[in-house]
């Protein structure tokens, strides 16, 4: 008997979880921006305590790298966008977007690793990350010259991926 009802515990916060996972499903993806869509205009201070707008930048062709300092394929991927936004620093905006890490926890990042020279932007209530739909880290977003989103790539990028669909773009 106590066997069952365990079982039928379970089973119920089981179901409760799956509810809750849709319910939030369904409110981000009713303000979510995708591939096609015009960007979502935020404003969000970097780590030169600047504030950014996006739409400040339309005209230039916008790149959205989402980012944790924890994780390793951010890491990874970092020298490629570090060699995009200077290659081609005249036609590209490369924005290192954090997701809800401190300025402490990304000059710690910038201490052991040296990639001091990215544009990181924090993004602390996920507010950015929820309109673009993003879930995991790394995760890029392409915004074309006219503020439409280009693209959307779900993991690791490489510079020459980038600049292929950039390309693409002129």
């Amino acid at each position: 008997m106590a066997k069952v009802k365990l079982g039928q515990g379970i089973a119920g916060l089981f179901v409760i979880g799956i509810l809750i996972v849709f319910v939030v499903g369904l409110k981000v993806q009713g303000e979510t921006v995708g591939v096609g869509d015009k960007a979502y205009d935020f404003v969000l201070e970097g780590y030169d305590n600047t504030s950014y707008q996006l739409s400040d930048f339309q005209g230039q062709t916008v790149i959205l790298n989402f980012f944790s300092t924890w994780c390793q394929p951010c890491e990874s991927q970092a020298p490629d966008m570090l060699a995009l936004s200077k290659e081609y620093a005249d036609d590209v905006l490369v924005f290192t977007i954090v997701k809800t890490e401190s300025k402490r926890a990304v000059e710690r990042f910038i201490d052991r690793t040296g990639y001091e020279d990215k544009l990181y932007l924090f993004d602390f209530d996920l507010s950015v990350s929820e309109h673009y739909g993003i879930t995991g880290q790394p995760e890029t977003i392409i915004i074309d010259k006219e503020g439409v989103i280009a693209d959307h790539i779900i993991g690791s990028v490489t510079k020459d991926y980038i600049v292929e669909h950039i390309t693409a773009l002129q």
